[in-house]
């Protein structure tokens, strides 16, 4: 697997902070409220080891799996993930006046992610100097039983794991997602070279 040097990871880390402002601003126009955004934690690592590591984090908890599958003109591709912890998001659903039903929670969790995803990583890509196309969100409601054969399912089909660990202050209450981008090692590699790329106009 592709490792990404301390200065690649640095350039990776500030356009990250870049995009994640991008769908940050976003979220806040849909919610029509604040949004403080912490710096995103990213790192590099093995698509099989997502599963397990995940499961783990939410075992406890009442999740939903939404996920989007993106391709690039510039050989980025993959599919980005985000995994929302049910206990917050159901006080976001109350005040964005979705009713406390299967359907407005599909649909809210759509909306989110869609907002999410396709900004973040339109900014991502624009960065890049490539462009990005996607598949329609798919929400996998998960029981803590279920999520590891979930994301097991998900992630075989992929190389490498660009896990992007995200948290939401919206107001007077937190709004919790994980965000991970499942790309294939080709795709690790191109963008470790447009990396180098940047680093060199500096």
């Amino acid at each position: 697997m592709v490792i990404l040097t301390p200065d690649q990871q640095d350039a990776l880390q500030e356009l990250m902070n870049v995009a994640m402002g991008g769908a940050s601003d976003q979220l806040a126009r849909f919610l029509n409220t604040f949004i403080h955004l912490q710096v995103p934690a990213i790192q590099v690592v093995e698509a099989s080891s997502v599963p397990e590591q995940l499961a783990r984090m939410y075992v406890d908890d009442d999740t939903r799996l939404v996920s989007q599958g993106f391709m690039g003109s510039a050989g980025i591709q993959g599919e980005a993930m985000l995994l929302y912890k049910m206990a917050s998001t159901h006080q976001l659903a109350g005040i964005l006046g979705y009713q406390q039903d299967d359907t407005s929670e599909s649909e809210m969790l759509s909306d989110i992610s869609s907002i999410l995803t396709t900004t973040f990583l339109n900014s991502l890509s624009a960065q890049l100097d490539s462009s990005l196309s996607y598949s329609a969100p798919r929400l996998l409601s998960c029981q803590p039983s279920e999520l590891k054969q979930r994301l097991k399912e998900l992630s075989e089909r992929w190389t490498a794991a660009l896990q992007v660990n995200i948290h939401y202050q919206v107001t007077d209450y937190a709004f919790d997602c994980e965000m991970i981008l499942l790309i294939p090692g080709s795709a690790l590699e191109t963008l470790q070279h447009q990396l180098d790329l940047i680093l060199q106009e500096f």
